[in-house]
């Protein structure tokens, strides 16, 4: 799953079994690397602010009690001095012991964590004023102030002899130059970060994940890389006091995370939250591993593959829950020099598009596990708007005659005796295609076989070429313009084309259902990411006002996001497929679930039953 440069797009999989099956309700910024293959997103990230989610009625707490355990075979975690890590895992461990300001329920409202109230915007779009809660310590006793975040993002974060992965989230262009914005302390609780541009999803995209290292500890270190790095209070996370719902216990590699409930968590002083006395994530070699030691008992909770479902429904002991996710499955169409010439014209595009059939691809590779795809923006996300999309690949639009015949207006193919349309090349020889996708990956592989079937209907020949993760990122995705003296880069201009040639190729994108004009970096004409080679100045002038001051007011994003969706699904730069669904398994004594896209945001007030 290819995932934005840029930390506006959501976690990965890994990240989001951790938050669900750990129970933690926060935790520093996910990574925004390209990770590799196979990863499906099922997080998200809301935008308006409400109550920090406690449970409104008196009704008696639970007794904490039991050890939790969640299951991944995912990968493990690179380092737990979340500042250094470029991985979901570590972002994921560290969340069990350090909330961020906030967090994220279900229907995209935000939930305070470290915030005491929601964080206020000024008239004009440009000053942020946060106010974090009087509650909070490191161990020791040592109280958290503004300072602390302040340094953090001032001398850490902002800094050159750290470099920060995430630097870009908390810089704006200003004069043609990359410039930070401006932190500045208040009082004891409350500082201001002033922008000098407007970003209407600035809080979605950075502030409300922003944690803060103790600036007593970090000063000791401050400017050595090498000390920093093997700072033991970071690395055996010492310093988190009351931060997060569980203390760091032990980190076994490959193996296993293990943290103890910690009684002075914030949160649970009025709660008497986590109702857990311990909680593990433990690694398994394989999914049917881990599959099993769910259906034995031997760990809580596990993602389910799609095939065991059914199976895994059936057993006495176990709840499984769908839930929506922010990964969905697309067709690229090489739009480079090295592509068939027919995908430059829209109409050829949106042909091959209406014959492939959204709905067998959920059925029978998805087993049912998702809903077609438009455009990136999917159905639960506020900005979603059904207005105007071209929904090819769903009746009426899954239509193969009308496709032959389009294909035919636009110079290949010819209408035969019997009105019926004959697919050609302009040549008058048979049409060929190549379809690459990364090899491993059943779930795409089976995607890109039935694209093969389906175009073959029409007469078309579809080369199915399967390749490493690494050659596809290498010699399919990077490009150059050839003959420049340029380092293959996932967009290098116009005249950039990759190694190998290809026509049309399987992949899996993530999205951010909040703010998703993150999404410029795949589709705008200079997105870094954009390695298709779509352009449109429509697209990109929708992305630019979705990031201006017209966008501060929810009605307007509203209608920008809309008309971009509606010019996504006609332009067809990408065929979007579908939006995926997760599976989750959890012990049926594990109580105070709320499924949903987000559903480990309460996991702090999850328990067992009695």
């Amino acid at each position: 799953m290819i995932k934005i440069i840029r930390s506006k797009a959501l976690l990965v999989s890994v990240l989001a079994a951790i938050l669900v099956f750990a129970g933690c309700t926060g935790g520093p910024k996910p990574t925004p690397a390209i990770p590799g293959p196979g990863t499906t997103p099922t997080t998200t990230q809301p935008t308006t602010a409400s109550p920090t989610g406690q449970p409104a009625n008196d009704a008696p707490r639970p007794r904490a009690k039991g050890a939790y355990i969640s299951g991944t075979s995912a990968g493990d975690a690179e380092t737990l001095n979340w500042i250094l890590a470029a991985d979901s895992a570590s972002f994921g461990y560290v969340g069990n012991t350090m909330d961020s300001l906030a967090t994220y329920d279900n229907q995209f409202n935000v939930q305070l964590r470290h915030l005491a109230r929601p964080i206020q915007v000024s008239d004009d779009g440009l000053v942020y004023t946060i106010t974090i809660r009087d509650d909070l310590k490191w161990t020791g006793g040592t109280r958290v102030t503004a300072e602390d975040y302040v340094y953090t993002l001032k001398n850490l974060m902002f800094s050159d002899w750290l470099n920060y992965t995430y630097k870009s989230d908390w810089q704006e262009e200003v004069d043609g130059k990359e410039v930070f914005v401006e932190p500045k302390v208040v009082n004891d609780t409350t500082f201001t970060i002033t922008r000098k541009t407007v970003a209407p999803e600035f809080a979605d995209n950075a502030l409300y994940s922003l944690t803060p290292y103790p600036r007593h500890i970090a000063q000791k270190y401050e400017g050595n890389v090498k000390a920093f790095t093997e700072a033991e209070e970071f690395n055996k996370l010492t310093y988190t006091g009351n931060l997060g719902t569980y203390k760091f216990v032990d980190w076994i590699r490959n193996d296993k995370f293990v943290a103890d409930r910690n009684p002075d968590f914030y949160l649970g002083q009025k709660d008497g939250s986590p109702y857990f006395e311990k909680t593990t994530i433990k690694l398994f070699g394989s999914p049917a591993a881990r599959m099993g030691a769910l259906e034995a008992g031997d760990i809580t909770s596990t993602g389910i593959d799609p095939p065991q479902v059914a199976k895994f429904k059936k057993l006495p002991s176990v709840n499984v829950y769908t839930t929506p996710t922010t990964g969905y499955l697309m067709l690229s169409f090489n739009l480079r020099a090295n592509g068939w010439e027919g995908l430059k014209d829209k109409s050829v595009r949106q042909a091959l598009a209406m014959s492939i059939s959204k709905d067998t691809l959920i059925q029978s590779i998805l087993l049912g596990f998702g809903e077609p795809a438009f455009s990136f923006i999917p159905r639960p996300s506020p900005w979603y708007s059904d207005a105007g999309l071209s929904k090819y690949g769903v009746e009426p639009l899954y239509d193969k005659n009308k496709a032959k015949q389009m294909l035919a207006a636009a110079g290949f193919g010819a209408k035969k005796d019997d009105n019926t349309f004959e697919v050609k090349a302009k040549d008058g020889k048979q049409l060929k295609l190549t379809i690459a996708t990364n090899s491993g990956n059943k779930e795409r592989e089976s995607v890109a076989f039935l694209v093969k079937q389906e175009l073959s209907d029409l007469g078309i020949e579809v080369e199915l070429k399967l390749v490493p993760w690494p050659t596809l990122l290498g010699k399919y995705l990077r490009n150059k313009v050839p003959g420049a003296d340029q380092q293959p880069q996932f967009n290098n201009g116009a005249k950039a084309v990759s190694e190998e040639p290809w026509d049309l190729m399987v992949m899996g994108f993530s999205t951010n259902p909040v703010s998703p004009s993150g999404q410029e970096v795949f589709f705008n004409t200079d997105g870094g990411l954009n390695f298709n080679g779509f352009s449109n100045p429509a697209v990109d002038a929708l992305f630019k006002r979705a990031k201006s001051a017209e966008a501060i007011k929810p009605e307007n994003r509203k209608a920008i996001y809309a008309e971009l969706s509606r010019i996504m699904s006609e332009e067809m730069p990408v065929d979007f497929l579908a939006f995926q669904a997760a599976n989750s398994g959890f012990q049926k004594n594990v109580k105070g679930i709320e499924p949903g896209i987000n559903m480990g945001w309460n996991g702090h007030l999850w328990f067992f039953a009695d």
